[in-house]
C-alpha cells in the first residue's frame, strides 16, 4: 500500500484523510506544530514534523525531501489549504519526480490567487465585480477608502490572512475606518484590497472540472459566520438549489481558465436587490468541503483527475442532494466568547440554541461518530496543551536524517 502525505491543514483535512484511506492509501500528516485535528484521526498512519510553509519555506522544502527519503512508500503529496497549494506552485519543482502532487496547474493557481487578475478574469467573463483598489502602504489605503466610498471592506490579498484582527474589516462609515485603520495592519501584509461593500449573503460555488468542462458543481449558501455577517468564517451552511446566475458564472470561470481539478468561487448575493458581487476564486478544496463531500465524491474525483483516471460522464453537473446542512461548532465557540465578553447574554443564549438546532442531522466540521478524537481534542485543547508532553497523545514524530554513503 502506497502512502500519501497531507500538508497545510484545516478542518477539511479529516475528510481528505478519510477519502484517501478509503482509496487504500496510508495517510501521513506533515505538521509544523501541535495539531488538534489530524494527528489524532484513526485514518492517519503517522504524523511527522516539518517546518512552516510560510515562515521558513526553504526549510519546509528540505523537510519534505527528508520525509520522502525516509519513507519511500510515500508517493503522493496533498496540500489541503491554499498556503500549501501556493507553496507547491513556487517550490514543487524541488521535490522528487516520483511524488505525485495533488494540485491544479501552477498557472491556474497564479491567475486566481492574484486578486487583481482574478477580478479582471471575472469581469471579462461578464461577471459583476464591485469596484476595488489594491494598495501596499497606509497612505494609499486612506486614499483608496476615499475613492471607493462608504460602506466598504478591507481585505487581505494573501490567503488565510486576517486584517486588523478579523477575516474582513467592514467599515460602514468613515468613523469606523478611522477608528480601526490608524496604521498599516500588524499581520505582515504586503498588500491590502479595498472594495465596495455588498450587503448580500455569501455563496460558495464548489466545482470539479475536467480540462475546462464542469463535471460537477454544488451551490453552498453560508448562513452563519464567526463575525455575524458575510465577512466572517462560515459556521453554518447548507446546499441549495443552484442560483441560475451563479451556476452560469461558475461554468464561465471554469471554461475561461481551462480548469482541471477542484476549486470554488465565492459570490455575495443580496436577496433584496438581486445584486451579485464576485469575491474570489479558490484553487483548493475549501475549509467546508466536508459538506460537499457529503453529497458528492468530491475528493475522490479530484484524486482521479490527478492520477489520470477518466471521470464518468454526468448528464447534469448540478445533480446533488439539496438541503444538506453543515455546522462548525469550534467556530461557533469563537462567537460565544465574543458575545460573552460584550455581555450580550440574550444573543448568546439565542445563538447557542440555534447552534444546537442546526447540529441535528448536520454534517459537522470536525466531529464524526466513527472518528471522534480530533473533535474532542479540538474542544479541550485549552486543557490539553498544558499537559506534559509525555501525556500528549500521538504527537508528530521527528523525521530521521538520511545519511548517504560515499
Amino acid at each position: 500500500m502506497s502512502g500519501i502525505l497531507l500538508i497545510d491543514h484545516n478542518r477539511c483535512s479529516l475528510a481528505v484523510a478519510r477519502a484517501m484511506a478509503g482509496r487504500g492509501r496510508d495517510v501521513y500528516a506533515g505538521i509544523d506544530g501541535p495539531c488538534d485535528y489530524l494527528n489524532l484521526s484513526r485514518f492517519v498512519t503517522r504524523s511527522l514534523t516539518m517546518a512552516d510553509l510560510v515562515e521558513t519555506p526553504e526549510r519546509a522544502l528540505a523537510d519534505l525531501n527528508r520525509i520522502f527519503a525516509a519513507y519511500p512508500e510515500i508517493t503522493g503529496l496533498f496540500p489541503v489549504d491554499e498556503t500549501g497549494v501556493r507553496f507547491l506552485t513556487d517550490h514543487g519543482a524541488g521535490l522528487p519526480d516520483h511524488v505525485l502532487q495533488y494540485v491544479v496547474a501552477a498557472e491556474t493557481v497564479r491567475r486566481v490567487t492574484d486578486k487583481s487578475r482574478a477580478a479582471k478574469l471575472a469581469a471579462d467573463c461578464g461577471i459583476p465585480v464591485a469596484p476595488r483598489i489594491t494598495v501596499d502602504n497606509f497612505a494609499d489605503l486612506k486614499s483608496a477608502a476615499a475613492d471607493i466610498g462608504f460602506p466598504l471592506v478591507v481585505r487581505a490579498v494573501e490567503c488565510n490572512h486576517d486584517v486588523y484582527g478579523v477575516k474582513v474589516l467592514v467599515c460602514h462609515d468613515r468613523a469606523t475606518f478611522d477608528a480601526v485603520c490608524t496604521d498599516w495592519p500588524t499581520e505582515g501584509h504586503k498588500q491590502l484590497m479595498i472594495q465596495r461593500y455588498n450587503a448580500g449573503g455569501r455563496h460558495n460555488l464548489y466545482w470539479t472540472a475536467d480540462r475546462g468542462r464542469l463535471h460537477a458543481g454544488v451551490n453552498v449558501e453560508v448562513g452563519l459566520t464567526t463575525a455575524g455577517d458575510a465577512s466572517g468564517y462560515g459556521t453554518f451552511a447548507r446546499t441549495i438549489e443552484p442560483v441560475p446566475e451563479l451556476a452560469d458564472y461558475a461554468t464561465r470561470l471554469v471554461e475561461a481558465l481551462g480548469y482541471h481539478g477542484t476549486g470554488s468561487a465565492q459570490f455575495l448575493l443580496d436577496k433584496q436587490t438581486g445584486e451579485i458581487t464576485f469575491l474570489e476564486i479558490n484553487p483548493r478544496l475549501g475549509a467546508n468541503s466536508k459538506l460537499v463531500e457529503s453529497v458528492l465524491p468530491y475528493i475522490d474525483w479530484f484524486a482521479d483527475l490527478v492520477e489520470g483516471t477518466p471521470l464518468a460522464h454526468r448528464p447534469d453537473p448540478w445533480a446533488y442532494k439539496r438541503g444538506q446542512r453543515f455546522v462548525w461548532l469550534k467556530g461557533e465557540n469563537q462567537t460565544y466568547k465574543k458575545l460573552l465578553r460584550e455581555k450580550r447574554y440574550g444573543q448568546l443564549v439565542s445563538r447557542f440554541g440555534l447552534s444546537l438546532w442546526n447540529s441535528v442531522g448536520a454534517v459537522h466540521g470536525v466531529f464524526s461518530p466513527d472518528d471522534p478524537l480530533p473533535a474532542l481534542a479540538c474542544h479541550f485543547n485549552p486543557v490539553i496543551r498544558h499537559l506534559p508532553k509525555r501525556l500528549l497523545p500521538r504527537l508528530p514524530q521527528p523525521v530521521p536524517e538520511i545519511v548517504v554513503a560515499e
